[in-house]
């Protein structure tokens, strides 16, 4: 039982009084136990530090009873609360000194210490404050927040970051300062760590360059005393570039940022290297940007086209860019799209509107975070001299020394390209192999000299006789070979050799020799003849061999059945040259009528040939024979002549005026005195010029149209009505035709044949009649045989029509008859 008695004594109760009041104004809370566990002083503190009942607190309480109230609250964490009571009951009875800190439920912090209490050397019990530290813990820990924060933002700074004292003591630095300054752990480890240690051991090891190490640290250690910020880059020996920042603070301490600009400073240097590259290399280099707009360009560029860069920039690269016919810019886009470059050559404008070749490589530049096209780089080379010398060397090994013709090699490579043009096409090519008669003896007799220049001579006449799209070539000694491409039928080879054996019948004058040679011709055909060229080479010299057997000067084909066209074609061309003077031709008459009405309107006159052995000829045989040979002029005229003479007396015997159409080759057009001749027929003849209609075909107006239109508005002005022959089986132009003084359009016969079955001959038909009312022209049909045909015409506006359901063509007494019937005057 404890000893609850008082102290004696007045003293005494007024001590305790004194003490009861001190206590009570104390901020801690206080108790004391005496030495065996009973409550004998505390103050308010205490009861409310401990959240303990006002009337569980009283003078001689014992320490168990008051832990026992916090234990079953669950303040001491959980388990059984007898078991917390007597566990730090336990503990109290050891009377050792404590402190720590605890938060109670509440949330309020407290620092508990204890001390046991010592009367005269005699241990008199224990004394414990409660200080409340909420509020100071609550400090620390925003304190000890922020310095993480700090510490956090400084370890995450990408630079090395230090914090030197007002005594240049290290007193901060981050984990990047010791890796990028290369410092060991044992320098920062081996405190204090001055600003001196570490300029030594920087001077020691070489960082600040050559020179007395104490020197240097005196140096850096007097800058560092006048504690100014400073701003400089220094390059290690392990060439890293750092950019050090310095800046002073108020309480004498110096922050120092380094940073790391190695890669910033390589960079620049590359950047400086490439602007360099740029503006001086000899190459033109544009950037384009994703969709190929110019974004700028070099000095070289603008001197090799002579545009500025404002000139330039924005305008699409392709503008500049003439790429070869199997390239395109659409291809080169798709190229550089998938592939990420192009290399090639094209032309390039100037700015004077001339051109030049160039080597170009195009290269994407792409965004390294997306991948994304972002620039191209195009670098373009001048390449005039080279292609000149290039030029000059494939001239050299592709021509003849002597004749400057092409030699075997180019023949073969022009071979490479018509062969498979041909094939596709389903085109004839014809190969003539060409060997000069006697030549031998002339080179042997006369000497090489003589000979080289007959040679030169037969080069010359050769290239005169073919056209811009054939090839001759020689392959040495006194064999040519010449290429004929896209011909129609072997006969239009036959006429070239013809020509040749013409040309070359003509002597050559070298020196005081007149020289006499005469060509020996084989030719063969593509595909008759052999699928290639060695074939067709080879058959075409067994050809020669036999225009040799044959008596030499003369023209073989490889084919027994051409050299019997070829010997047709001969025999028409000597037969025609007498038949104007044996009076074998003459002329029959197709009437033509309105479309509306079925009325003449006119006839149109043909040619025929009736041959005293061979009978009537066909003009398809006749007429392009005629054509080639010139002589269609002449039968031209007679035509015209005798065609105006007949109208004129059959006007005179009472027939209505009508026209009378008369064909014109495109030989007569290209006359300088055509729109003479057309004047005499009309004067001598004595008929009126607008009963004249010349029919003229769309293919010999556009040979020239300029030309032509002059032509034909003079014959215009003399009152001739004009008409276009063979409407739409050629190449016309519509901005020449609304030029052509003309009246009529003729719709040909192959249009008319099939316009019941075939939609597209139909629509032909009726779109020729349409344009022809647009601009202001009538309508011949020709051909027409069918009723179903004539009204399919006249139901769609054609003016005109003629063919075999009116009238064949008749001769001149049947024509006059046939007409009179239905027109007299």
């Amino acid at each position: 039982m404890p000893d609850n008695t008082p102290l004696p004594g007045d003293d005494h109760r007024r001590r305790q009084a004194y003490l009861r009041a001190i206590l009570a104004s104390m901020p801690q809370g206080i108790s004391v136990f005496d030495e065996n566990l009973y409550l004998r002083v505390w103050n308010a503190g205490f009861v409310e530090v401990l959240n303990l009942p006002a009337n569980a607190v009283y003078e001689g309480v014992h320490f168990s009873e008051l832990i026992r109230i916090p234990a079953e609250r669950g303040e001491y964490g959980p388990g059984d609360p007898a078991e917390h009571v007597a566990r730090i009951t336990e503990l109290a009875q050891k009377f050792e000194a404590h402190r720590f800190e605890r938060t109670r439920p509440n949330g309020r912090t407290h620092l508990v210490q204890g001390e046991p209490l010592y009367i005269d050397g005699v241990l008199a019990g224990f004394i414990t404050t409660y200080t409340d530290i909420t509020e100071r813990k609550a400090a620390e820990e925003k304190l000890r927040t922020h310095h993480d924060l700090l510490n956090t933002v400084i370890e995450s700074i990408p630079s090395a970051v230090s914090l030197f004292d007002s005594q240049q003591t290290l007193a901060l630095h981050n984990r990047e300062f010791p890796r990028l300054l290369d410092l060991p752990d044992a320098l920062l480890n081996d405190a204090p760590v001055t600003m001196e240690k570490l300029f030594r051991f920087n001077a020691a090891r070489g960082e600040y360059g050559p020179g007395d190490c104490e020197a240097i640290v005196r140096s850096l250690l007097a800058r560092a005393s006048k504690h100014e910020a400073h701003h400089f880059e220094r390059t290690r020996p392990n060439g890293k570039t750092l950019d050090v920042r310095g800046v002073p603070l108020p309480d004498g301490s110096f922050v120092t940022i380094y940073t790391d600009i190695s890669e910033r400073r390589a960079s620049a240097e590359r950047e400086q290297l490439a602007q360099k590259v740029f503006t001086h290399t000899p190459a033109g280099i544009v950037v384009t940007d994703e969709a190929h707009r110019i974004v700028s360009i070099n000095p070289a560029m603008m001197q090799m086209t002579g545009y500025a860069t404002y000139e330039l920039v924005g305008h699409d690269i392709f503008g500049l860019i003439a790429l070869s016919a199997d390239e395109s810019s659409e291809h080169l886009r798709e190229q550089v799209g998938l592939r990420g470059l192009w290399s090639g050559e094209a032309d390039i404008a100037r700015k004077g509107g001339d051109e030049f070749p160039a080597g170009i490589r195009v290269s994407r530049v792409d965004d390294p975070h997306t991948g994304n096209p972002t620039h191209h780089i195009w670098i373009l080379a001048d390449i005039t001299e080279r292609k000149a010398v290039e030029e000059r060397m494939r001239h050299i090994a592709q021509h003849d020394p002597l004749t400057g013709l092409p030699n075997r090699m180019a023949l073969a490579i022009r071979l490479a390209q018509l062969l498979p043009e041909a094939r596709r096409y389903e085109r004839r090519l014809a190969m003539m192999f060409l060997d000069l008669d006697r030549f031998k003896i002339i080179n042997d007799t006369l000497g090489h000299p003589v000979g080289d220049e007959l040679l030169r001579e037969v080069a010359c006449r050769l290239s005169n006789i073919i056209r811009e799209t054939d090839f001759v070539a020689r392959l040495g000694g006194d064999e040519f070979v010449i290429l004929l491409p896209e011909i129609s039928t072997p006969a239009d080879s036959a006429l070239v050799a013809s020509k040749i054996i013409a040309a070359l019948a003509t002597p050559v004058q070298v020196d005081t020799h007149e020289l006499h040679t005469s060509p020996s011709i084989g030719i063969s055909i593509f595909p008759d003849d052999g699928p290639d060229a060695d074939s067709l080479l080879k058959n075409a010299d067994t050809a020669m061999y036999h225009a040799k057997a044959a008596g030499r000067n003369n023209y073989q084909f490889y084919a027994a059945e051409m050299n019997q066209a070829a010997s047709e074609r001969m025999d028409i061309e000597r037969k025609l040259r007498h038949a104007i003077a044996r009076n074998e031709f003459a002329i029959a008459y197709q009437p033509q009528f309105a479309g509306d009405s079925g009325r003449p309107t006119g006839v149109e006159a043909l040619l025929r040939w009736h041959h005293p052995s061979d009978g009537m000829i066909s003009p398809a045989r006749f007429i392009p024979v005629a054509e080639e040979m010139g002589l269609i002029v002449e039968i031209g005229e007679w035509v015209m002549r005798n065609a105006c003479r007949e109208m004129k007396h059959w006007l005179d015997a009472g027939l209505q005026p009508m026209r009378v159409a008369v064909n014109v080759s495109a030989r007569q057009l290209r006359r300088r005195d055509f729109c003479e001749s057309v004047a005499g027929a009309l004067a001598e003849s004595g008929l009126p010029a607008e009963l004249l209609e010349l029919e003229i075909t769309e293919s010999s107006v556009m040979e020239n149209p300029e030309e032509a239109i002059e032509i034909l508005q003079r014959l215009r002005r003399m009152g001739v009505t004009l008409a276009v022959d063979d409407f739409g089986t050629g190449y016309s132009s519509l901005a020449y035709l609304k030029r052509f003084p003309i009246d009529h359009l003729k719709i040909d016969r192959s249009f008319v044949a099939d316009i019941e079955h075939d939609l597209n001959d139909r629509a032909i038909a009726f779109g020729t009649i349409a344009l022809a009312h647009s601009l202001g022209l009538n309508v011949i049909a020709e051909g027409v045989e069918t009723a179903d045909q004539l009204e399919l015409l006249r139901s769609n506006g054609c003016d005109e029509v003629q063919g075999y359901l009116f009238s064949k063509p008749l001769t001149s007494a049947a024509a006059f008859a046939f007409l009179h019937a239905r027109a007299p005057a």
